[in-house]
């Protein structure tokens, strides 16, 4: 029987060292060849790139990377690669976002050596797992919010244009689009260092961190 390797990404060591733990004493243990672990995205990238992976635990909110950037970037390297998400949260931005960028799983971080199990078992046979909140989330999504979108976003750009410039605006409907940095500028025409200062300059007027929360307000103003 094949063993399986798995990759922890959080830049919490105790949610790691959590995480490992059950992993090492759970039913799947025996079948488990190795543990690697990177405290972010970026570190989580390099790491795909010189080993391959069977399932990836991705946290979301991280420094320098986050997990939504990050599944992306690797799915691009190997798209068999199985990645289950990982928050405190079961925020549904946050949820559907990560689906879009490709995970198959989404747990919350105080999840239980069974259903850490179980969701190994399900993905690597091809299916998909969240955890039951989630899953009611996904059954029961936020239908006035998706159905008032496009007049909560003319409402919000309106009050918020002496915050995000037009070429801003556009950028960033682009992200919450799932378009990459390389797409955004063959699609404006731009030069993809004109795209990242266009990025830095949302994220710092927003007063966000990363992708995530760029993506959070996104959902919020009603661009997704």
């Amino acid at each position: 029987m094949k063993k399986i390797k798995i990759l922890l990404v959080d830049d919490h060591k105790l949610v790691r060292n959590g995480i490992r733990y059950t992993l090492e004493t759970g039913h799947t243990s025996s079948k488990i060849d190795r543990i690697d672990e990177a405290v972010n995205g970026d570190d989580a990238i390099r790491l795909c790139t010189v080993n391959k992976y069977d399932v990836i635990f991705m946290d979301i909110n991280m420094p320098d990377k986050d997990g939504i950037t990050a599944t992306k970037e690797i799915l691009s390297i190997d798209k068999f690669t199985r990645i289950i998400a990982l928050s405190m949260f079961d925020e549904e931005f946050e949820i559907r976002a990560m689906i879009n960028a490709g995970a198959v799983g989404y747990l919350l971080k105080n999840t239980g050596t069974e259903i850490l199990d179980e969701a190994i078992s399900t993905i690597l046979k091809g299916g998909k797992y969240y955890s039951n909140d989630v899953a009611i989330k996904l059954m029961n999504p936020n239908n006035e919010a998706i159905s008032t979108g496009p007049k909560i976003l003319r409402q919000n750009l309106n009050t918020e244009s002496s915050v995000l410039t037009k070429r801003e605006t556009e950028v960033l409907t682009l992200i919450a689009s799932e378009f990459t940095n390389e797409e955004i500028a063959e699609k404006l025409k731009l030069s993809k260092r004109t795209v990242d200062s266009h990025r830095q300059n949302i994220i710092n007027k927003l007063g966000v961190k990363n992708t995530a929360g760029l993506i959070k307000y996104a959902f919020k103003v009603g661009i997704i």
